[in-house]
């Protein structure tokens, strides 16, 4: 943003505005916003800040009112993009969206403006927009942690298991939902036959759930003759509970056919560890 000729008293009383709200004492920076613009009336980065400070109080309607004040002097691209999250929070994405693409027009590198645009789309199911600008926002920022957990999900969506895994590479060091990524790594090479490798993914110690230990016994217990008249076609049967557990949120009942169904084909570790994940989501 560039306020022109910024009187130095209104650039002071900005300044300690600043301060204020980083100690958090949201109504006196407010006042001393309000001041800054009272002595320099064009000063779009206090009535940007104002908006920003009335979003954390939840007064929308004031946050709106001193973006749109901000845009009478310039069409900023970050006031647009605030303007933008606004009525993204209001599921208003269509209203969100025409402000996201036009702070792209007036900064197409935008990072947060290209990840905005991507949810909207994303919220719409419009999946190839999204990935566009999703993309976007990892060719600036490869480690973005939501917008390659988003791309993940696009991809894997789009059966581009590679792709899919080019995405959690970028982001297994940092990623805060460990089992979202072990999952997608699992399912991946599943997909893609590299089964030693979907073991890896999928293996986590659970001698320690007792629960476990008690259904691992009797899968050992059942005779070749038993497991087949209880399990059925077992290639065909993990196929399909596999893709339904991608698709939907599964119940304990599903998790455990299917790490039952990978015991039967001796990947005991692969099974473990889609049950602790499983329970893990369950959970959360």
């Amino acid at each position: 943003m560039h306020s022109s000729s910024v009187p130095k008293e209104a650039i002071t009383i900005y300044n300690s505005a600043l301060d204020l709200s980083n100690r958090k004492e949201y109504e006196s920076a407010l006042r001393e916003y309000t001041r800054a613009i009272e002595i320099h009336p064009g000063f779009i980065e206090a009535y940007n800040n104002m908006g920003e400070i009335y979003s954390r109080l939840g007064q929308k309607k004031n946050a709106i009112s001193s973006y749109m004040e901000a845009l009478k002097i310039e069409r900023n691209h970050r006031v647009l993009l605030n303007l933008g999250v606004e009525h993204y929070n209001n599921f208003n994405y269509e209203s969100a969206l025409k402000f996201f693409l036009e702070s792209l027009g007036e900064q197409p590198d935008f990072l947060e403006g290209n990840f905005y645009a991507g949810l909207v789309y994303y919220n719409f199911r419009n999946l190839l927009e999204a990935q566009k600008y999703f993309n976007a926002v990892v060719a600036a920022d490869r480690k973005h942690i939501k917008a390659n957990y988003l791309l993940a999900y696009i991809y894997y969506e789009f059966k581009d298991y590679r792709n899919t895994l080019a995405c959690l590479d970028n982001i297994k060091d940092i990623a805060d939902d460990i089992s979202f990524i072990n999952k997608y790594y699992g399912f991946c090479y599943y997909h893609l036959g590299m089964y030693d490798k979907a073991v890896k993914f999928l293996t986590t110690a659970l001698e320690n759930i007792p629960q476990y230990a008690k259904f691992k016994e009797y899968l050992l217990g059942l005779t070749y003759e038993n497991k087949l008249r209880e399990i059925g076609n077992v290639d065909k049967a993990i196929r399909d509970l596999e893709a339904k557990i991608m698709k939907d949120k599964p119940n304990i009942q599903e998790a455990t056919r299917l790490s039952m169904l990978y015991i039967f084909k001796g990947k005991n570790k692969e099974a473990e560890d889609l049950l602790v994940s499983m329970k893990k989501r369950l959970a959360s």
